[in-house]
């Protein structure tokens, strides 16, 4: 299993980073805005500076996104991904819809470790 290196607790969300992933739960019933992505690409580009890595979001509440927020994600050149990673099939099925609007490769996982796994191979791809 892999381990964590680091966790950080923000007001609408928990993140747990590893060696080249970050995996994001997001608070219930939260609407998901252009100011928590911004506040998201700060932290990890502090936390990973020119590496690159893949955001996964752990769906474990219900909460809203605002499809919007994926042209945001195009600003920051170090993504190489987004994971979504559910055991209920009725956020898989809503992630789904979002990959339509996402500019990076996405995925969806029903299992944190695969979700890892498919991380450290896109980061290591090239």
């Amino acid at each position: 299993m892999t381990k964590s290196t680091r966790k950080l607790k923000l007001s609408f969300t928990e993140l747990e980073f590893y060696e080249s992933a970050v995996i994001s739960t997001i608070k219930e019933n939260l609407i998901f805005e252009h100011e928590h992505v911004h506040q998201l690409r700060q932290i990890c580009l502090e936390h990973f500076g020119a590496r690159d890595f893949v955001y996964i979001t752990n769906r474990k509440y219900n909460y809203n996104v605002n499809p919007v927020i994926y042209l945001d994600l195009v600003k920051i050149g170090t993504l190489k991904g987004i994971a979504v990673l559910s055991d209920k099939i009725e956020r898989l099925q809503t992630a789904n819809f979002e990959r339509n609007f996402s500019p990076v490769p996405y995925e969806l996982f029903e299992n944190r470790e695969e979700a890892l796994i498919w991380a450290n191979g896109m980061v290591n791809e090239e």
